[in-house]
């Protein structure tokens, strides 16, 4: 598959649109987006980006440098 096609795909996932729309735009078989698909998903879930952890974070300790007098 040609990369801009490939971008094109990506894209349209990000932007919400379904598997029949993207392969009437793009003229794709329904079968390739959704393989496309799948690996879009797993790269967005590989991809860094914020923590959306609920937890609170706790910060590292402070360092003490003790002065010699």
């Amino acid at each position: 598959m040609k990369p801009h096609l490939q971008t094109t795909v990506f894209t349209l996932l990000a932007a919400g649109k379904s598997q029949r729309e993207i392969a009437r735009i793009t003229k794709l078989d329904r079968k390739s987006i959704r393989r496309l698909e799948q690996f879009f998903v797993v790269e967005q879930a590989n991809s860094p980006g914020v923590a959306t952890s609920s937890t609170r974070q706790i910060p590292p300790p402070l360092e003490v440098h003790s002065s010699a007098a």
